[in-house]
Parts: structure tokens; C-alpha cells; sequence
């Protein structure tokens, strides 16, 4: 329906101008899906490595709980001097 609207546009300013001008549409109309869509794949790829990113900062929360919770009460107070000190 576009194609046929530009098409008969552009047939006022002669055949050649027509075929050209409407090639150019094709071409700027072809332009912006492919924009759009790398612009999608890149919001995924991006909604993605976040999602990677928090699991692995929710990995590392459970593994350093775990490690607290099984140290001994010396080692805690141990290691909670150094990190005081650094």
C-alpha cells in the first residue's frame, strides 16, 4: 500500500524519478528495520549480561555467607580485624 501511495506520487515528476524515488524509499524503509531490530538484540544482549551479572553477585553473597557461617569464632574475629585494618 506504501509502495503503491509512492509510487503514484512520484509518477507526476516522470518515470525515472518515480522508479528512483521509490527505490530510495525501499532502501531508507529497509535501513530502519535493520536498525530496530540490532537496536532489540542489543537491549536482549544487554537484559542478558545483567541478568548473568546478578546471578553471579548472588553466588558469591551465598558463598561468602556460607564461609562466615562455618568459620570458627576465632577465625571471624580474625578476619574481621583485617578487614578492619585494610
Amino acid at each position: 500500500m506504501m509502495m503503491r501511495f509512492a509510487s503514484a506520487f512520484f509518477t507526476r515528476l516522470g518515470r525515472r524519478a518515480a522508479f528512483y524515488s521509490t527505490l530510495a524509499l525501499a532502501v531508507l524503509t529497509a535501513l530502519g528495520i535493520a536498525i530496530r531490530q540490532g537496536r532489540q538484540a542489543a537491549e536482549a544482549n544487554y537484559a542478558i549480561r545483567r541478568a548473568d551479572a546478578r546471578i553471579r553477585a548472588l553466588q558469591t553473597a551465598k558463598d561468602t555467607r556460607h564461609d562466615v557461617e562455618i568459620a570458627s569464632p576465632a577465625e571471624r574475629d580474625r578476619r574481621l580485624a583485617r578487614w578492619m585494618r585494610d
